[in-house]
């Protein structure tokens, strides 16, 4: 194992083993690696931009995919698009990061439903760059920091409507 690929595996184990989800029993390691490397393609670095990675859309997603609200019809969208993928392109972690962008925008054009698993990640790492902290992504409200957003108040002390 690289050990670009070993850090990886650590960080991604890392957020599997200290969140209480049930969806991490069904989202192997290798799952969360390649929905970074594909998050961080949808959401590279700019100049006014944070990465994917920076914003921690992976981690976001893993919390929130679990949750009782989260659209069923999106969990099996990503659950099993991402295995989809994994399985017609095995060596993608091996490739290069511009082969690994043009592979992605390969497939969203000439498959509707890669298309539809690249849309809806790119809607939950929208949610993840832009949502309040509490909720996983945006870290150290990085999201809000490029677009000069000041947080409303009061900010939510507990998530999805829990009683203080």
């Amino acid at each position: 194992m690289k050990r670009r690929e070993f850090i990886k595996f650590t960080t991604i184990s890392a957020i599997l083993f200290t969140t209480n989800i049930s969806i991490a029993k069904n989202i192997t390691s290798n799952n969360l690696i390649v929905l970074d490397e594909v998050l961080n393609i949808i959401f590279p670095k700019t100049k006014n931009m944070p990465s994917a990675k920076e914003f921690k859309a992976v981690e976001y997603l893993v919390k929130n995919i679990s949750h009782r609200t989260f659209d069923d019809e999106d969990k099996t969208l990503i659950t099993t698009g991402t295995k989809d993928f994994i399985n017609s392109f095995p060596n993608f972690l091996n490739l290069n990061p511009q082969e690994k962008k043009k592979l992605i925008f390969e497939i969203i054009q000439n498959s509707q439903y890669a298309k539809s698993w690249v849309s809806k990640l790119t809607y939950y790492g929208i949610e993840a760059m832009f949502s309040d902290p509490i909720y996983g992504g945006n870290f150290n409200q990085k999201g809000w920091k490029s677009v000069e957003h000041f947080a409303g108040i009061p900010q939510p002390k507990k998530t999805y409507g829990q009683k203080i």
